[in-house]
């Protein structure tokens, strides 16, 4: 008997080492098969991660660059190379910079420069209600802070209708959600 199950064991062990043969030689032909499609995405993949680390290391430099920059700008306002550094390495920390201090100083040349780049962001949109300009953002500001004053208050229908004529794209977004909001007595 202990001869019949040493047979059997051996047979066993020979079909999976045969087993696992086949399963290696049917994998050096599919690589054999298809070696330039796999190196190819090998590659690509390797170009994609290269890529990917230059760009952060981009980001990451651009980033000190401009923080830096803003850090002077603090300190010396009038710095022509470091407000060229911010406006070429962060344009929106730049205008945000020129809006405070066209602001601060009554530069309204520098104002209008802003709404002449860039009329519907917040910097322009800013810089036109310091000019005395109508601002759809600052009116739809208005008309949510109405609105929201007016729920507070238990007026829902008369504050739907003030977020029904928000038209700006974040504000309209904060207006549909307080739309649904129905304040307790207790928040009041």
């Amino acid at each position: 008997m202990a001869l019949k199950e040493n047979l059997e064991a051996l047979k066993s062990e020979l079909s999976t080492q045969e087993e696992l043969l086949k399963n290696i030689i049917q994998g050096e032909r599919f690589f054999k098969r298809h070696k330039r499609s796999i190196v190819a995405i090998i590659v690509v993949a390797v170009i994609l991660l290269i890529g990917y680390s230059i760009n952060g290391a981009l980001k990451e430099s651009n980033l000190k660059a401009s923080n830096e920059a803003y850090k002077t700008l603090l300190v010396f306002p009038t710095n022509e190379q470091a407000l060229n550094t911010l406006k070429n390495k962060n344009k929106p920390l730049y205008r945000a910079f020129v809006f405070q201090e066209a602001a601060k100083n009554g530069d309204n040349a520098a104002l209008q420069t802003l709404i002449d780049e860039d009329k519907s962001d917040v910097i322009g949109q800013l810089a036109s209600y310091v000019l005395g300009q109508n601002s759809e953002v600052m009116s739809d500001f208005a008309a949510l802070q109405s609105g929201y004053e007016l729920l507070k208050t238990g007026k829902t229908e008369e504050a739907n209708l003030q977020f029904i004529s928000i038209t700006s794209g974040s504000l309209s977004e904060l207006a549909k959600g307080l739309e649904h909001y129905q304040p307790n007595k207790q928040e009041k």
